[in-house]
């Protein structure tokens, strides 16, 4: 009876030790106050006994490998940002916290094995939405903004984004329950919802941004619907701005820039955080165009401007980025998170629209172009155009 016992202690003891997480589809919830905000993530194991995680918005597939596991306890760094998850998972479920360490918060998060991001509760008949939506944020408000909607609609599934002046959404993800829209997206940085319903006068409802930070929206459909061009949206006159170097750089230090090492070059300042979604995407296209273009007198030289700032995390933080990213080229410590900080190195402009801001300089040193929001891979085509745009500009500048 003892060896019985003994034995079955030991079996037990083995089978929680071997515990492992489910493969396969998962969702997980991001707790706010008022809402939860669904996000669909897959697991599984190729490389053994440590999962991976693959993050699912739309056609994004997002592979996070630097996971840990401690005993019934996941560690999951959602690099390259500053933010975490962290949970005591059984094989079906998950409890614990998304933790953003550079805005000092933490989340409470839950996830489910096998469940769908979001459940079709409606038995009513939902409309076929149409692909371009012109949406205003806070249209009672003197906050007002503009947004365009660019969505695709597969029997109740909906998936697209959202373009407005400060960048896109990235991939939203989500269905039509009856004449409702629920979209949510879930970028790392970001847990957002865009929740909505049809009436006769278009569509309303609200977007949450946040745990407590929301906004009413309006919204109809317009094929036509457009934002001002980011190119045009700053004019600057020829041969008049060079940017102030030691304000560029004022994170570090005066001296943390040498302009000398720009003379004859065409130079791209990217003004961005490592903390934003959207300066990573930007960030992957001009690791990816310096690969394709090293040999030409072009230069890049990045200014970060980070949130829950100060020197050693701001330098910190850049160091990180710089490897996680494979950046080839210069990078400086701009500052802290600032619009107006990020725009004092340039006389001409009192702020900046968004992280992030491209600053196109000739090769005498001469601001030519302010690029003032990035439209990213999930708006397709306006991401195509921006590609096309920066390339002629920067052919038409080398040949001057």
């Amino acid at each position: 009876m003892k060896l019985t016992l003994s034995f079955s202690l030991l079996f037990l003891t083995i089978s929680l030790g071997a515990q492992i997480i489910k493969s396969g589809q998962w969702r997980g919830d991001i707790h706010y106050q008022d809402t939860r905000v669904p996000l669909t993530f897959e697991v599984g194991y190729p490389n053994g006994e440590i999962p991976e995680i693959t993050f699912v918005n739309g056609t994004e597939r997002r592979v996070i490998k630097n996971v840990k596991i401690d005993g019934d306890s996941i560690f999951i760094s959602l690099e390259p940002f500053d933010v975490a998850i962290k949970a005591k998972f059984t094989a079906m479920n998950w409890v614990g916290a998304y933790q953003k360490y550079y805005r000092n918060t933490s989340i409470p998060f839950s996830a489910e094995f096998g469940k769908p991001r979001m459940m079709k509760k409606s038995v009513r008949p939902s409309p076929t939405i149409e692909n371009r939506w012109a949406i205003t944020f806070s249209p009672e408000s003197t906050d007002m903004s503009k947004g365009v909607g660019l969505f695709e609609q597969k029997g109740h599934i909906v998936t697209g984004t959202i373009m407005t002046q400060v960048s896109d959404y990235r991939y939203f993800e989500g269905i039509m329950d009856g004449d409702s829209i629920k979209l949510s997206c879930f970028d790392g940085a970001h847990a957002f919802a865009f929740l909505g319903q049809k009436s006769e006068d278009g569509w309303q409802g609200k977007m949450i941004y946040d745990d407590g930070y929301s906004e009413p929206w309006v919204a109809n459909y317009d094929a036509n619907a457009e934002l001002k061009n980011p190119f045009e949206m700053v004019e600057v006159e020829p041969g008049t701005h060079k940017p102030y170097y030691d304000l560029l750089g004022a994170g570090e230090g005066k001296d943390a820039i040498d302009p000398l090492k720009y003379v004859g070059k065409v130079l791209i300042i990217q003004l961005f955080g490592t903390w934003c979604p959207n300066s990573h995407d930007q960030t992957k296209y001009l690791v990816d165009w310096h690969d394709k273009n090293s040999d030409r007198s072009v230069a890049i030289l990045a200014a970060s401007f980070e949130a829950n700032y100060s020197q050693e995390y701001g330098l910190n933080r850049l160091e990180d980025y710089r490897e996680m990213n494979n950046i080839p080229y210069d990078m400086v410590l701009g500052g802290r998170l600032s619009k107006t900080g990020a725009a004092m190195p340039f006389p001409f402009m009192q702020r900046i629209e968004a992280f992030p801001t491209l600053v196109i300089l000739d090769k005498l040193g001469y601001v030519r172009y302010v690029h003032s929001y990035f439209n990213g891979p999930a708006t397709g085509e306006y991401y195509q155009a921006f590609d096309q745009r920066f390339n002629a500009i920067i052919d038409s500048l080398l040949a001057e």
